[in-house]
């Protein structure tokens, strides 16, 4: 039987649409990594655009956080804890062991007297602190550096859903604080090769950190905060013509196809290099991308059934394992086995099924495990 406190605790809202959403986003990372070899330039040039599924996570991740416990932080020591163990335990255990895998494919054996340096480095990578350097950020699984901007999100979202209660303008004034801070940051360490690249350059600060992006979470609580004023007086989605769906959507395809335009070339350790890329991907996209989830919380149309239905359910849900594993050592095998860009088609389809069996098998039993193991969990409303 469930504790009192669990049976009269109300259920966590759940949007099919926005995790079917959270596959293609996936999806979108991948295409912009691996491309056929025979592909034609103009191919090339679209799918060098599609970096933009990264910034269409950090959009949800803030909607979700925001929607999960806006009105429920606690300036507490237990609660802290609970929600830190929360967050640890939906992103941390599959991280780890995907990253070690990757570690050990990259640095070792390890050679005499590089022991204090290669520890460093997997200290570094494991910690999740490599995304604060853009010289280290590669270490491990190469896409890893995102989630150093997902965990200094969620180590600021309850300040930030504190201040909202008290002031409505908090998150523009929040995301301009982090800005602020992560451009003196940039000119306190830019160009001191003793910091082995912390905050080693504003392209950087824009491209690879939480103090660049934090705009794209800061519009998914705002977002969060409109749908819960507008989710008690209308649940229901509106059978009118899904303007928000279809403006959203138009947003998005137009900044891709400016990105297109712009082409800007990306450095890899520093993000694309023209000023004009950067700002419509991480301020045009997330304004498209908002409007979309709007959209799909707040009206009926197709692509919010197509991506509601069980099988965008379970693409949405292994979502994550797939974007950690599709470069690892699977993708490393393939290409040495197959050759680079060949059979993308199969290697797509198979790092879609080793997705989900990674879930199934691995990445939600170890959630489940955490989780019933969370200090004060009988009690814990977070």
């Amino acid at each position: 039987m469930p504790t009192t406190a669990a049976a009269t605790r109300p259920a966590l809202p759940y949007y099919p649409a926005l995790t079917g959403l959270r596959a293609v986003a996936a999806y979108l990372v991948f295409m912009h990594h691996f491309r056929p070899a025979d592909s034609p330039g103009w191919y090339e040039r679209l799918t060098g655009q599609l970096f933009v599924g990264v910034s269409l996570f950090f959009v949800l991740s803030g909607f979700v956080i925001a929607t999960r416990y806006q009105g429920g932080v606690q300036l507490t020591r237990p609660w802290w804890r609970r929600y830190l163990w929360r967050r640890v335990a939906r992103i941390y255990p599959v991280y780890f062991l995907l990253n070690g895998w990757s570690l050990y494919q990259q640095l070792f054996p390890i050679g005499p007297g590089q022991w204090a340096n290669k520890l460093l480095l997997i200290g570094i990578s494991q910690s999740l602190l490599r995304g604060f350097s853009n010289t280290l950020l590669y270490v491990g699984l190469p896409q890893g550096w995102s989630l150093t901007v997902e965990e200094c999100f969620y180590f600021t979202a309850p300040l930030l859903l504190l201040w909202q209660k008290r002031w409505r303008g908090a998150p523009l004034a929040f995301a301009l604080l982090m800005l602020g801070i992560g451009l003196a940051l940039t000119a306190l360490c830019n160009g001191r090769p003793a910091l082995h690249g912390l905050f080693g350059s504003y392209k950087a600060l824009f491209y690879y950190t939480f103090f660049g992006r934090v705009l794209e979470f800061v519009l998914g609580v705002l977002l969060a905060r409109w749908w819960a004023g507008r989710a008690a007086n209308a649940p229901a989605a509106s059978p009118t013509l899904p303007w928000r769906t279809l403006g959203g959507a138009g947003l998005l395809l137009l900044t891709v196809g400016l990105l297109y335009w712009v082409n800007s070339p990306i450095d890899f350790y520093q993000g694309p290099r023209y000023p004009a890329a950067t700002l419509l991907n991480n301020v045009l996209f997330p304004l498209g991308a908002v409007l979309l989830l709007a959209g799909l919380l707040a009206e009926g149309s197709w692509l919010r059934s197509a991506l509601s239905t069980k099988l965008g359910q379970a693409l949405g849900r292994s979502s994550y394992f797939f974007y950690l594993l599709h470069i690892s050592v699977f993708s490393v095998w393939w290409h040495d086995t197959f050759g680079w860009g060949r059979h993308i088609g199969a290697q797509f389809g198979a790092t879609v099924l080793l997705s989900w069996l990674g879930y199934r098998l691995l990445e939600e039993p170890l959630r489940r495990w955490l989780l019933a193991r969370a200090p004060g969990r009988a009690s814990s409303p977070a």
